[in-house]
């Protein structure tokens, strides 16, 4: 039934109109939309009116024009590191910006309440808190002396947080291209696929934890923690389909190396059927209505 509504001529016409600003929200009543007059006028000038500024084609485009200046800020500040630990014209610029956006998170929180809070706000709110900890980390360093070990320390902690971020920077224009067609498509396509992908990260982790015990039941050797620690180091790198076979001849041979060819085995069939089974539970009109409302926009 939901699909049929999603589908039909009417909600998508609803929604288009609303996007485009075709429908507005009436000024004394916001819970109802009334048309926009100048739809059919020609004229530039027409158009150019502060309260078409709320409707949410502008609001994206507005977004992601500041989202590309606060990464190029990120961009200018990451690579013109200040051995000194000052702040430049282009940091200060970025630290602005981030106040500003926790500010905009801050009050719809307060607004909306914990409704509000989703994957993205979640996200974002990381990056917040990384850039604000670098933030705090630099002015900590400028309490100290020019060339004191200490402030040299902190810069390069400041720097390393900042740097830390920087995938989450490129990540955070996918809250806002959502709404182009291909990216919003790749992204519910990729949602979904790791929702039905949490039964085998599941069953992996069982199969992880079994091993485990294994490999520590056979290293009788003695009791030293870098063992343990060698066998969570060569188990981790085996998941990630990098395993390293000779850091288990040494556990009690040849139990050990056989053992991991059975462990490497069984995490290349599970990861195996993620990659295959997510997709095949994808059919083609689920993710009809999955993108539906990317491509109508």
């Amino acid at each position: 039934m939901l699909q049929q509504v999603i589908g039909s001529s009417g909600y998508q016409r609803c929604i288009n109109y609303i996007w485009r600003g075709w429908l507005m929200q009436d000024d004394n009543k916001p819970a109802h939309f009334v048309p926009y007059k100048e739809k059919m006028n020609t004229s530039y000038w027409a158009h150019f009116h502060p309260d078409r500024m709320r409707i949410p084609k502008y609001q994206n485009l507005v977004q992601v024009f500041f989202s590309i200046i606060y990464l190029v800020f990120y961009t200018m500040a990451i690579n013109s590191i200040n051995p000194t630990g000052d702040l430049d014209v282009v940091e200060g610029l970025l630290y602005i910006f981030t106040l500003g956006f926790v500010c905009d998170e801050v009050a719809k929180l307060v607004k909306v309440g914990r409704f509000y809070l989703g994957f993205w706000n979640i996200f974002n709110s990381t990056l917040y808190a990384l850039l604000t900890a670098s933030f705090i980390t630099r002015m900590i360093a400028l309490t100290h002396p020019v060339g004191a070990d200490s402030r040299i320390s902190y810069n390069i902690l400041s720097y390393n947080l900042l740097a830390f971020t920087a995938p989450m920077f490129w990540l955070r224009l996918m809250l806002y291209l959502d709404t182009y067609r291909f990216f919003g498509a790749m992204l519910v396509v990729v949602k979904t696929m790791m929702k039905e992908s949490v039964i085998f990260i599941v069953l992996l982790g069982f199969v992880c934890v079994g091993f485990l015990q294994a490999f520590v039941g056979l290293d009788q050797v003695d009791d030293d923690i870098t063992e343990t620690s060698l066998i969570i180091k060569g188990m981790i790198a085996g998941v990630l389909q990098s395993p390293d076979f000779d850091a288990f001849d040494k556990f009690s041979p040849p139990f050990g190396v056989i053992l991991y060819y059975i462990f490497e085995f069984i995490i290349a069939v599970v990861l195996l059927n993620i990659l295959i089974g997510g997709p095949s539970r994808l059919s083609f009109p689920a993710l009809v209505r999955l993108t539906m409302n990317s491509s109508s926009l």
